[in-house]
């Protein structure tokens, strides 16, 4: 009896170790030989994945589509490391670790290309979000957000949430700040004079009042370039090789 009690209690406890840390099982990687990856960027190889959802008109519909292998930053870019790009750049002491926000497309573009990247397009942000399983959270199952309750936006530290990371060990992807990515906006059926007017964003919350909302992995938003808002930030990525 005691002996089966032991056991019980030592499986229970790996489990733990195994499940506590993060929500979503993470993929392992094998980095070609050769290929450093920078500090603060995930590799994520060439492989296929799901792309969109069959019942969301906007998005690609869920085909399937193989994408080249690229690097992408594991965090949103945070003030602190913007303020270095933009010493002008203004946000409240101790907040370093903040992600970014009251940029423009351009100006998040510039902050990119200044560290020798650029900014990812849908199809990096989207499998780096979901894995090639094609994940409706990064992290699996739905759950309510904890600001529920609070009017307004409210950002946290880029590397708060541990629990939240997409299978490639991503932080922030569907939770924080909404992101400014590559691509124009467009749909099919999308009316000739809007076409090139507007920057696609990814990856934000949806507030309806006191009610907060994730946004899920294949959820596409949009936004005129020259928008400044408090709840638009960004990450960049890199070509491999």
């Amino acid at each position: 009896m005691k002996w089966r009690r032991f056991s019980l209690l030592l499986f229970l406890s790996f489990w733990l170790s195994t499940c506590s840390e993060n929500g979503v099982e993470q993929i392992p990687v094998q980095v070609p030989p050769g290929l450093k990856v920078p500090d603060g960027m995930v590799y994520i190889p060439e492989g296929e994945f799901t792309y969109g959802h069959r019942e969301d008109p906007k998005t690609a519909l869920g085909k399937k589509i193989v994408l080249k292998a690229f690097l992408i930053d594991r965090y949103e870019i945070q003030r602190g490391d913007y303020r270095k790009f933009k010493p002008d750049y203004q946000f409240t002491p101790g907040k370093e670790k903040f992600p970014v926000t009251l940029v423009t497309f351009e100006e998040a573009r510039a902050y990119c290309a200044s560290a020798g990247k650029r900014l990812p397009t849908e199809r990096e942000w989207e499998k780096a979000a979901r894995g090639p399983k094609g994940g409706k959270w990064p992290w699996g199952k739905y759950q309510k957000h904890p600001n529920n309750g609070y009017s307004g936006f409210i950002p946290e530290p880029v590397d708060k949430r541990t629990e939240w990371i997409s299978p490639y060990g991503v932080y922030g992807m569907g939770h924080n700040v909404w992101e400014w990515m590559a691509d124009d906006w467009d749909y099919n059926g999308m009316p000739g004079q809007e076409k090139g007017l507007y920057k696609v964003i990814r990856g934000g919350l949806y507030q309806f009042h006191l009610i907060i909302d994730f946004s899920p992995t294949y959820a596409r938003n949009y936004m005129e370039p020259g928008a400044r808002y408090n709840f638009i930030g960004s990450r960049c990525a890199r070509d491999v090789g």
